[in-house]
Order: structure tokens, then sequence, then C-alpha cells
């Protein structure tokens, strides 16, 4: 039980934070997280089922890296993107919003709660699948592992969410920026490549982390500024 709670403080603390500071409607963040929910059954399903791509004369490291930046980068962020769509966002766009920029940056956070959604239930999925071949002391060393989940997995699907959310607002709002969505997938692949190490390759994957926040800023401003030379 004390695993599955640290599991969703992420997602607790991003609410009460969203809710109280930005004062984000609680019940657009729920709709998020259900939304982050139901992304997970599709990404699941075909991360699963897709098979390799056999004959292909390439190096295992370049075989590894095709298969993050396609399965965790296109396919993921793809599926997330759709799931996205239904999110509210009236209220939000620069035509409905009394305030766009409040309108933009809330709609960035309903996607940071739908990625960090996705997140925390993927987490829970990881406890229980190493939870059965653990030991007493094997589930309380778990515990370790989800709060470093908490810090690189679970940042790195809010993140990218948040670029996907960029990318669908930008559509509804015009110009477009495709950048934000090519950015995501990349960022998740190349995440996924280096966590996939067991040795000191592993650390970069800290470092994509760190990248997906200030390029997630970067696309939230470069909208920004788009809106005030529109102005």
């Amino acid at each position: 039980m004390i695993g599955i709670t640290l599991c969703f403080v992420p997602l607790i603390l991003a609410i009460v934070f969203f809710s109280t500071y930005f004062k984000l409607k609680l019940t657009h963040q729920l709709i998020a997280v259900l939304l982050g929910l139901a992304a997970v059954l599709p990404i699941s399903f075909i991360q699963y089922f897709m098979p390799s791509i056999p004959g292909l004369p390439i190096s295992p490291v370049v075989s590894a890296l095709l298969k993050s930046l396609l399965l965790y980068g296109f396919v993921e962020e793809a599926i997330k993107t759709l799931a996205l769509l239904p999110l509210p966002h009236k209220i939000y766009d620069e035509e409905g919003a009394a305030d766009s920029a409040a309108g933009r940056l809330n709609f960035l956070l309903l996607a940071f709660t739908a990625g960090l959604s996705l997140g925390c239930f993927e987490s829970v999925v990881y406890y229980f699948d190493h939870l059965q071949i653990a030991n007493s002391r094997g589930a309380t060393l778990l515990y370790g592992q989800i709060a470093v989940r908490i810090f690189t997995s679970d940042i790195i699907h809010m993140t990218c969410t948040g670029l996907c959310g960029l990318f669908i607002y930008s559509c509804r709002n015009k110009p477009a920026r495709v950048s934000c969505l090519i950015m995501a997938v990349i960022l998740h692949g190349v995440y996924d490549f280096f966590a996939g190490f067991s040795g000191s390759l592993r650390w970069f994957s800290v470092a994509v982390v760190l990248m997906s926040i200030l390029e997630c800023r970067i696309k939230y401003t470069s909208l920004k500024n788009n809106e005030n030379v529109t102005n």
C-alpha cells in the first residue's frame, strides 16, 4: 500500500499546487487524469505486441535507439496527443480566454496533469511487476526505485505531454508548431534509450530530463512571443 501511495505522490501534489496557486479547475484536472489513464492501455498494448523488425544490417545499439524512438517516442507521444484532444480547451483558447496568456498556461498545466497521471499509473504497473519477483527486502528496495522514477520517468512523461499539449494549442490558435511534437518524440525516445543502460551511460537520461524541462520552457515562451508579435 505504501508503494502504491508513493507512486501517486507527484500527481496529488501537482493537483493541489495547480488548484491553489494557478486556480486551475479541479474538474478539468480530473478529466486530464482520466485521459492520462486511458492512454496507458493502448500504449502498453502496442509496446507489448509490436514485433521487432528483423533483418536490418545495423548494430544492436542503433537498433535499440531506433526502437526507443519508435515505441517510446513516436507511438507514446502520438497516443498521448490523441488522448489530449478531448481536454476542455475553449475557455483556454485565445478567442475564448479572458486572458490568453493565462489560458495558454492553464492548458499546458492540464497537459502536465495528464502526463503525470500516465507516469504515475505506469509506476504502479512497474511496482506490481517487480513486486512479484521481490522478497520482503526487495519490496522495500522498490521504494527507492519508485522515488527515482518520480524524478526521471514521471518528469519526462509530464514535460513531453506538455510539449504535445503545446502542439495541440498551437494548432487551434495558429500557427501550428509541429516542432513541439517532434521534440517530444525525440526527447522521450532518447531518454528511454539511455535509461535502458545499467552503467554510467544511464546518467545521460537525467540530462535528457533536464533538456525536456528546458525545451518545454522554450516552446512555451516561443508561443507567447508569437502572440505578442501578432498583437
